[in-house]
């Protein structure tokens, strides 16, 4: 599908509808933006890294993004690239975590297909400081928990 001058692809409107959806914290709309087993892989050596498989694992990782946060973590949408199979997205995200904070311009590189996201890879310029913040954020969540029991005991 060749879109018209001036028109936005229906790939760059998915992207956006899921950014809105996010930004709201529209889970439902959020989930409704992927296939059943869509896969959101998340390079880097922090806890939360790795490949999140079906839409349910992606929108815990979504809600852990915002635990570890504090609710601070916000992904805003600068612009979208998309044709028949792909999108990219331009984000800028920001969040703290105690005295770090996170203030980045990154890249989602978006799989598309009959206007549903089957695989996202996030592409970030410093991969260590991203890292950093997430295994900080975790080590602090489990000491929360150890203090207050809430681990079971752990």
């Amino acid at each position: 599908m060749t879109p018209m001058p001036n028109a936005e692809h229906p790939n760059a409107k998915v992207v956006r509808r899921l950014y809105d959806a996010f930004a709201r914290g529209d889970m439902e709309t959020t989930k409704s933006c992927f296939v059943h087993d869509a896969v959101w892989h998340l390079l880097g050596r922090s806890p939360i890294a790795g490949d999140h498989h079906g839409v349910d694992a992606i929108i815990r990782f979504f809600g852990k993004l915002k635990e570890l946060s504090g609710g601070t973590f916000k992904a805003e949408l600068n612009d979208v690239v998309a044709n028949d199979r792909h999108a990219v997205a331009l984000q800028h995200a920001t969040g703290t975590r105690g005295t770090k904070r996170l203030d980045v311009t990154a890249c989602q590189v978006m799989r598309i297909q009959d206007g549903k996201i089957l695989e996202v890879r996030g592409y970030y310029p410093d991969q260590y400081a991203l890292d950093d913040l997430w295994s900080q954020a975790l080590i602090s969540y489990f000491r929360l928990l150890l203090r207050s029991g809430g681990a079971g005991g752990i």
